[in-house]
């Protein structure tokens, strides 16, 4: 090959190597809306380890008054650990979410609850909820890390619900494990990728686990998986990666 054919050749090679390259590069840059979830939902993961080295035990999911009505979320309780003191400070803690004042606060998601660009539901609402019933996270009011024998890495604290619900009411997503699972498609796809290239999107949503780690899982899920990274002590050992 002569040297002026061996120059046109690489110049080729250079430029296809370049146009494989630069979607990477613009991904990146561009972001997307589950990845900004995630580090949202992370933010609230740190707030409940905050919240637990501060107490001794996680928030209740609905904290009552003394005749056992429910007042309002957990989701109030961390304001503090998510830097929202002020919003807090407002906020009646002996009147219910929607007593006449407290109604008005809930207007508004507070930043911490909504992915960290701004998120597509109407204002007041969110999709950050934890599960609640037999051998969850949120089963009992009190409960503490030691009440996780299985690997809190294996645990879901939080995920992103399919259904978003008034930031300050307390509900969330009831599980009953001879029960269907609770609808947790979450509001933003992940792309898929040739060569950087995207190629498709796949539904899913984003929890966050008891170590503080935040992932995408895939829908549909594998339900067996699903039900173990629900339970925080049925004794499952899951693999996370499986339902990425």
């Amino acid at each position: 090959m002569s040297r002026k054919k061996w120059v046109i050749a690489s110049l080729v090679v250079l430029g296809v190597v370049f146009c494989l390259l630069v979607p990477c590069a613009v991904e990146v840059r561009d972001g997307e809306g589950w990845v900004r979830s995630a580090f949202s939902l992370q933010m609230v993961g740190h707030g409940l380890r905050a919240y637990h080295d501060a107490h001794g035990q996680l928030p209740p999911a609905v904290v009552r008054d003394r005749e056992g009505r429910p007042l309002y979320s957990w989701r109030v309780l961390l304001l503090p650990y998510l830097e929202e003191d002020e919003l807090y400070g407002r906020f009646k803690l002996d009147e219910p979410w929607d007593s006449p004042h407290n109604k008005l606060l809930a207007l508004k998601t507070p930043r911490c609850y909504v992915p960290a660009l701004g998120g597509e539901d109407d204002p007041g609402l969110t999709r950050y909820q934890v599960f609640v019933g037999p051998g969850t996270a949120f089963e009992r009011p009190g409960l503490t890390w030691a009440d996780f024998p299985d690997d809190r890495g294996g645990t879901i604290l939080v995920a992103e619900a399919g259904e978003p619900v008034p930031w300050s009411k307390p509900a969330d997503l009831p599980y009953e494990p001879d029960r269907p699972l609770p609808v947790i498609e979450g509001p933003y796809s992940k792309p898929v990728h040739l060569l950087c290239y995207e190629v498709g999107r796949k539904p899913g949503f984003v929890v966050c686990l008891g170590n503080g780690t935040t992932h995408f899982l895939s829908t549909p899920v594998d339900e067996k998986l699903m039900r173990g990274l629900i339970s925080r002590n049925g004794g499952e050992v899951v693999d996370i990666s499986e339902l990425e």
